[in-house]
């Protein structure tokens, strides 16, 4: 078995090679004058078992994708398995207004048809794992969330919306700590407002979980409330961190911010790389 990375992902490839004790395969990946990409693998991959890490975000990585793909594919892969740690478009699963694309299927079709098989990790609308066409699986990061977590010995875990309550509840179960739901109203796509109800965090430790932290809005009214409530320590923590716009000052507000190798950058604390070989 051969393990390759585009861009988006080199540690985490190394790191998912390592864990499975199996071969890093080196890729030429740059561009030409006009900007278009060009893609050469650096093994001999005939015959043999191929597993791609990449993201589908944003959008160039998915050009890039497609053509490590056909490189494999056409070097005589014996089964291609791809692994999406961040899966982009995936909130654009169904049609919101008429005349809209849904872009998750527009590019999972597309990549489904040249593997045989497909892993996301927490993807954000499982129904999209039914757009790709071939074998596709959503893998659990948030195991090695909660693995990290337990160095904080956190007291509470808080869930930001009701859509994050089962992830948290199931965290929570985890880290043997009680978990508490907030709600949140969306006014547009850039406004919500998040109430807390009654809940006792006087001295504790708790932690923010949510599956994808972008502007970090949400993330951050929910910090305020808790460091209003008496909080001692409020981590956020997350398996996919986007972080964009103003992200990193809204949540300044946090003491600590904690997020996965799905998509890498300067909060990256913790790999994926042992769910994703258990996967496998």
């Amino acid at each position: 078995m051969y393990v390759i990375s585009g861009s988006t992902h080199q540690r985490l490839g190394a790191s998912l090679a390592e864990e499975m004790d199996t071969e890093f395969c080196g890729v030429v990946n740059r561009h030409f004058p006009d900007g278009e990409r060009y893609i050469r693998i650096l093994m001999d991959v005939d015959g043999q078992d191929v597993v791609i890490v990449q993201n589908t975000f944003p959008d160039k990585k998915i050009v890039e994708l497609l053509l490590i793909l056909q490189a494999v594919k056409e070097a005589g892969a014996k089964t291609i398995t791809c692994v999406i740690p961040y899966m982009g478009y995936s909130r654009q699963e169904r049609i919101f207004q008429s005349g809209e694309a849904r872009s998750a299927k527009a590019i999972a079709g597309v990549l489904g048809s040249m593997c045989d098989r497909i892993f996301t990790i927490n993807v954000h609308t499982p129904a999209v794992l039914d757009f790709f066409g071939c074998e596709a699986k959503d893998i659990n990061g948030s195991r090695e969330v909660v693995r990290y977590l337990k160095g904080f010995k956190p007291d509470m875990v808080v869930a930001p919306d009701e859509g994050s309550k089962d992830r948290c509840t199931l965290a929570a179960s985890m880290l043997k700590v009680p978990v508490h739901v907030m709600k949140k109203v969306r006014i547009d796509g850039r406004t919500v407002e998040t109430s807390s109800g009654p809940v006792d965090v006087k001295g504790c430790t708790a932690v923010i979980l949510d599956d994808i932290i972008s502007t970090g809005g949400t993330i951050a009214t929910a910090a305020n409330i808790l460091r209003d409530g008496g909080a001692d320590r409020i981590l956020a923590a997350c398996t996919h961190g986007l972080f964009i716009e103003d992200a990193a000052n809204r949540l300044r507000v946090c003491d600590d911010i904690l997020s996965s190798d799905t998509l890498e950058g300067v909060y990256t604390r913790f790999s994926v790389a042992p769910a994703i070989a258990d996967a496998l």
